[in-house]
């Protein structure tokens, strides 16, 4: 991956405006949902996003743990939140 594309995703993406943009965009390649693997549409549109991510450096070799990492500390501080 290209360092010079990636910050350019990231500062595309790393605004509040821009993340909005970016859920809209993941939103409508279906991440986080359970796919239909009969659905090749689905798959394709599933992979631009995991493209996305991986091209803003969230997603890639050597980013499992901070990734899983991100996502359990979202976790706790949501539930946080709701007490």
């Amino acid at each position: 991956m290209n360092d010079e594309i990636r910050q350019k995703y990231f500062h595309a993406f790393s605004s509040p405006l821009g993340r909005e943009v970016l859920i809209d965009i993941l939103k409508d390649c279906h991440f986080g949902c359970t796919l239909d693997p009969e659905n090749a549409a689905q798959i394709a549109e599933y992979n631009v996003g995991v493209t996305l991510l991986a091209k803003l450096g969230i997603f890639g070799p050597d980013r499992e743990i901070p990734v899983i990492n991100s996502l359990f500390n979202s976790l706790t501080s949501g539930s946080k939140k709701e007490e």
